[in-house]
């Protein structure tokens, strides 16, 4: 898939969460989360983390926190807290004193077959 339809696609999802956002934020928000399904942010999402890019992706669309309401009201994340670090890169539009860690640090990488020498390689 090209790039440019990931990012529509993405931006036509965002527009139903975000309502009130401006074109130019889901625009903006949208290409953030083809940037991050590109860096493989959902590989350690969870509930606290969830909810940090949530509240990166509002400040990304130009959303305060307080204009973000969940389609569903018995949200089971609501009350829970944003983690204090990201898994994934921060855009100048986001909060710089959240830290950035390439991974949750309570949790191993995850594992795999290991990769073999490429070609060429002997």
């Amino acid at each position: 898939m090209r790039g440019e339809d990931a990012v529509e696609i993405v931006k036509v999802s965002l527009a139903l969460a975000f309502p009130t956002a401006s074109v130019e934020g889901l625009a903006r928000a949208a290409e953030t989360v083809v940037r991050w399904g590109a860096e493989d942010a959902a590989d350690y999402l969870d509930e606290p983390l969830t909810q940090r890019m949530l509240l990166d992706l509002l400040q990304v669309a130009g959303l305060t926190e307080d204009s973000y309401t969940p389609a569903d009201p018995y949200w089971p994340n609501a009350d829970i807290p944003p983690a204090d670090y990201r898994t994934w890169s921060r855009t100048e539009l986001m909060d710089e004193e959240i830290d950035f860690l390439p991974r949750p640090p309570d949790e191993p990488p995850p594992r795999g077959p290991t990769p073999g020498p490429g070609p060429g390689a002997g």
